[in-house]
């Protein structure tokens, strides 16, 4: 499924998978939406795209967590791109997201 913003989303096995695009995590809720409203609990946010986020984008993710956490999901960032994953770290993300996953371990954490 492909959106005008460029965010992709997929499945894996029982995993839905969205590629998050740089500035354009503002789309998130409207993407992950539908999947909720499907039953879909498990997600994994593929940063590998992403080079920058700024605060609304991570509080976008946050948002995203949150809801699909209340669910009772499960979710996972995988490919997180080293200046990302330092301000995770002073964000102190790092409670809410493991920072050092690539796609598969992130899609095996969650599924």
């Amino acid at each position: 499924m492909r959106f005008p913003s460029e965010m992709q989303i997929h499945e894996r096995g029982r995993v839905i998978v969205i590629d998050i695009i740089d500035e354009q995590c503002g789309q998130l809720a409207k993407l992950l939406e539908p999947q909720l409203e499907a039953g879909r609990r498990s997600f994994v946010f593929d940063l590998a795209k992403a080079n920058f986020l700024n605060s609304v984008n991570i509080a976008s993710l946050i948002a995203a967590r949150n809801r699909i956490v209340a669910l009772e999901g499960k979710v996972a960032v995988a490919n997180l791109a080293d200046n990302i994953k330092s301000v995770f770290r002073v964000l102190k993300l790092e409670r809410l997201f493991d920072l050092e996953l690539k796609l598969d371990a992130a899609i095996a954490r969650v599924g």
